[in-house]
């Protein structure tokens, strides 16, 4: 019996049984999005899957590009989060830290790869998971070029640093849409190695490309000050 006022039923407050439902809700989305597609994704399949009356989904999203975009935000946000403290307990030579970072990211988003496939490849199909996407991309490299500024050193001229600035920004693009590929052809069975072997190859080359920089920036930068003949 449910004590009067209290919204209290069996034990489990109105706010906790709300917070139950949103999460399997959340659950069904992810698996419905990773493995059916995006056009197949609809508010009845969800609620079917979740065991949840669709008066109830309404009360925690708006529509589906509300749910589509919390199950985006959520995967991101996991993995990003775990990346930068995995990072912070590293050594802190370059190998560790991108061992670390890169590890970290790959093991969340394939240990269940139907989060790869929903911060990835159904994107391509959801105008409101594009537009996550890019900006989750966006977020990435950020951090990406922050972390990479702790290794490199660019040119220290005003033009030089401000082309140097450029090409970093580029290289966290890179980097972050190279491995987020990378990531989905290995599931898709494209790459004959093991996850380690995954990790291992995506930090040798972002190695490769860092021992580069400084070298690249100052190319770029004599190209664009040759004046054309």
């Amino acid at each position: 019996m449910r004590p009067a006022g209290t919204g209290t039923y069996r034990g489990v407050s109105a706010e906790q049984r709300r917070e139950q439902r949103r999460r399997r809700l959340l659950d069904a989305g992810m698996d419905i999005i990773a493995t059916q597609g995006w056009a197949a994704t609809t508010v009845r399949g969800v609620c079917e899957q979740a065991k949840v009356g669709p008066r109830f989904f309404y009360e925690s999203f708006d529509d589906l590009d509300t749910l589509a975009a919390a199950v985006h935000d959520e995967i991101v946000e996991s993995a990003l989060g775990r990346a930068l403290d995995a990072v912070a307990s590293a050594d802190q030579d370059p190998h560790s830290r991108l061992t670390a970072g890169i590890g970290t990211i790959i093991v969340e988003l394939t240990e269940d790869p139907r989060r790869a496939r929903v911060a990835f490849a159904e994107a391509h199909g959801s105008e409101t998971l594009m537009r996550r996407r890019f900006t989750a991309m966006r977020t990435i490299a950020q951090v990406v070029r922050q972390q990479t500024e702790q290794f490199v050193e660019l040119p220290d001229s005003p033009t030089g640093s401000a082309k140097g600035e450029a090409v970093l920004q580029a290289f966290a693009q890179l980097l972050t849409g190279g491995v987020a590929e990378v990531v989905l052809v290995w599931l898709d069975g494209g790459l004959d190695m093991n996850r380690d072997e995954l990790v291992q190859t995506c930090v040798e080359f972002t190695l490769t490309m860092l021992d580069r920089l400084p070298e690249m920036a100052n190319r770029v930068g004599d190209r664009l000050d040759t004046p054309a003949g």
